[in-house]
Parts: structure tokens; sequence; C-alpha cells
């Protein structure tokens, strides 16, 4: 059983701070370097001075940007600059935003959820209600977020799962309660208007609940803000509230949910040979040769509403390419151990018959990769001028770029529904999930 339920939230107080779009952020995995500084120069409220505080030099156990971000949210409530609400509420967020000229809008809710470990298998009867986990996570310490979460016990970040609601259960009491004005209206600077719409109504709060009760929920992103949630829960085993995690909650029927491709940068191979690469990628695909990136991106669209897998790659040697795969065999022979909606993941087809059979990239040199450079493989998200930044690092110091269709949602739901992880940065949700709206918590 799935057990949901609303919370009242810290936020951020309208008296105190005038203009929202200041003090709110993107998630802490995206912003680095520079954005940092941008962001905590809008306000002193902004809060990634809490989810990103700069270590320095003189730090200690008992002082450093852990208890400083700790000390920061006592002050801003202190303050005023937080205030928690009144009631238990669920909390309705609401993206509008474009891809390709079209307007979009997704919307779901955020509530907590009563943390379980990740299911393995499905139950001896009845249908299955668990949480379930779509991809495999890249190997990175999660000390970082689990001594933030440590020092201020609270959850600042969200963690986006998508959930089964085909009647649209839930949908219509969000819909009924986004008739009302927002609460928060904020428009970022990619031009994604973020909407945040209360329900403190008991009535509706338990409707909510009850209709999840019986529904699974998969981790869309955030894998390690919830492996962090179980390790925190485990640490505190008298702390009821810290058996809870906050969650945003979105529909897989809802039309504005959307899924982007990443797609994978190849460098510092020893013995890397473009030539060979070609000759090693014929047994098991067909190739055609563009001379832009615009043909190629064409034939691979076309490929995948034929429902083909294809595999776009660029090498600077004056070409374009789409590797077509000829046949699923190839897959059903390499990995039988595999469900058949496994194998038949373009970026499992690339990873295993390409990465790992042509380049020697195997799961130990993939595990190096990282979405800001090092090892064998570099991940870009498929939005913005990431083609561009593909291709200009080939052109600098990396070796390939191999360009991605998009994963399917039906396919996230029937690896998921195996019990089977994906490979990592199988898919990009967007927009991504801004942190600051709401905050629980813990003590």
């Amino acid at each position: 059983m799935v057990r949901v339920i609303p919370f009242k939230a810290y936020r951020y107080n309208k008296d105190k701070i005038s203009d929202m779009s200041k003090v709110v952020s993107p998630p802490y995995d995206i912003i680095k370097g520079a954005k940092i500084d941008k962001l905590q120069s809008l306000s002193p409220y902004n809060i990634s001075w809490i989810i990103k505080n700069k270590p320095q030099d003189d730090d200690t156990e008992t002082n450093n940007q852990y208890t400083r971000a700790r000390d920061l949210l006592s002050k801003w409530i202190e303050e005023g600059a937080l205030k928690q609400d009144e009631k238990d509420s669920f909390y309705i967020y609401g993206w509008n935003f474009t891809i390709d000229g079209n307007e979009l809008f997704r919307f779901g809710f955020i509530g907590l959820i009563e943390l379980e470990e990740f299911a393995t298998e499905a139950p001896e009867s009845g249908s299955f209600a668990g949480v379930l986990q779509h991809e495999e996570t890249l190997p990175k310490d999660i000390v970082d977020r689990l001594s933030l979460c440590r020092a201020a016990m609270a959850n600042f970040g969200q963690i986006f799962v998508i959930y089964p609601d085909h009647k649209g259960e839930v949908d219509a009491i969000l819909e009924k309660a986004m008739k009302r004005d927002a609460i928060i209206d904020v428009t970022d600077d990619e031009d994604v208007r973020h909407r945040i719409w209360q329900i403190s109504d008991s009535e509706d709060t338990q409707k909510i609940t009850d209709h999840m009760k019986e529904k699974y929920v998969i981790i869309a992103d955030g894998h390690h803000r919830y492996k962090t949630a179980l390790k925190l829960s485990e640490d505190n085993p008298d702390l009821e509230s810290a058996k809870y995690r906050m969650l945003t909650f979105v529909n897989t029927a809802n039309p504005g949910l959307v899924i982007l491709p990443t797609h994978r940068i190849v460098q510092n191979l020893d013995d890397f040979d473009k030539t060979r690469l070609l000759d090693g990628v014929k047994k098991n695909f067909h190739i055609a040769e563009f001379s832009n990136k615009d043909e190629m991106f064409s034939q691979m669209d076309k490929e995948f509403k034929d429902g083909k897998h294809s595999l776009g790659l660029f090498m600077d040697d004056g070409k374009f390419y789409v590797l077509t795969l000829k046949s699923t065999e190839a897959m059903d022979k390499a990995m039988p151990d595999k469900s058949e909606a496994y194998r038949k993941l373009d970026v499992a087809i690339l990873h295993k018959l390409v990465l790992d059979e042509v380049l020697g990239i195997d799961k130990e040199k993939l595990s190096q990769g990282t979405m800001k450079g090092g090892g064998f493989v570099v991940y870009i998200k498929g939005i913005g001028d990431a083609v561009e930044q593909s291709i200009n690092s080939v052109k600098k110091d990396a070796q390939a770029v191999f360009f991605m269709n998009p994963t399917r949602l039906a396919e996230v739901e029937s690896v998921s529904s195996n019990f089977e992880c994906m490979p990592q940065k199988s898919t990009f949700f967007h927009p991504k999930v801004w942190t600051g709206f709401t905050i629980n918590k813990l003590e």
C-alpha cells in the first residue's frame, strides 16, 4: 500500500518576500559554479543558500556548509521569511512550457509519502502497490545530501514520481482546486511558468490519500534523494516525521508529461578509431550517411515513429550517421536474462551492442561517466543547445557523440513493472521540479 498524506509546509512569507522569483531555485544537482553565485545574488533568502551552501577553507565538523544551512533555515523562520501553513495540505504544482513550438501544461501535487524500500517483486496475490525505481543511478556519493538532511532535518528539494491514474480520480480534485487563484506564480529564465495551488479542505485531502492507496509510484527523478531519505529514516527510528518524504506526484496520463533524450559523448578511449567503430557496428546495424545533422535527426525521427531502433552518430569526419538495428534478436542473444521490454530500449541497445561490445566501455567504465565530465561517457540532456554543444565537444577533444531518441513513457512503465532498472540517464523528464516552493521540516 502507498501511503500519501498532506502536510503543513513551510513556505516563503509574501509579507516578507515581495518577489518569489528571487528566492526559488532549480534543483541542487543542476546548479553549480556561476549559476550558484547568480542565484545567491538575487536575494539573501534564495533557497540556494541552503541547498548549495559553499564549503569554506576554515570549515570544521561543527562549522561547515551544512551547519550554516541549518542555521539559515532557523534564522529565516525566526525572522518570518518562512512561515508554516496552519492546515495539513496538498500543494498542486503546475508547469506551463513550450517544446518544439508546442505549448504544454503539466500538473501534479506535492505531498508526503511513507517511505518504503524499492519493490523487487510482485505480491503473491492482488495488484502491486509500492515504490519502483526506473533507472540505475550513477554511483556518486549520497554523503552530501545526507549531511544536509542530518544537519537541517528538513526536505528542501522534491523527488519527482509518476503514478498510474488513467481514470483521473486524483486529477479531478486537482483540476477543481486549480480554478482558484494560485498562491505562487513564477516564470523562470527558461520561460517555464511554475504555479502552486493549495488544497487544505480535509475532505479533498482524504480523497487524495484514499485514491493513492492502491497505486504504485515510479521514481522519475530523484533516486539518490529517495535513498538519502531511507538512510535518514534508518538513522532516526524513533522520529515519526523521518518516516516520510516530500514528493511531487504526476499522473502518467498527464498530457504534459514529456520525456526528452539524453545524448552520450564518448571520450578518453586510448585506442579509439573511427573506421573500426563503423566496421564494428555493421554486424548489428544498418548504417546511413548524411551530410548534416538535420537530415540525421529527420531520419532518426522517422525510424522512431516506425517503431524501429536507431541511434545518431557524429565523429567529426564530415558525416552524420544513423545506425538502425537490423533485428532485436541481437539483444535477445546478448541479454537473455533481461525482459523483452528492457531488450528493446534504445539506450540498452546502445550500451550493450555499441558501447560495450564495440568500444569496450563495459559497466565498470560506464559507471565513471557523469553529467559534468570525466570518465569515458558524458551525458548531455537533450534540450537547448545540447546538440551543438555535443558536436563542438567532438570537434574539440571528445571522440564521438551518440544522439538518442527519447524513451517512451510506456517503456518506463513496462520496465519498472518488471522490477528492472534502465541504464543510467535513460530519461530526462522536462521541465525540472524547482526547489523552494514548499519545505518539509522534520522536527
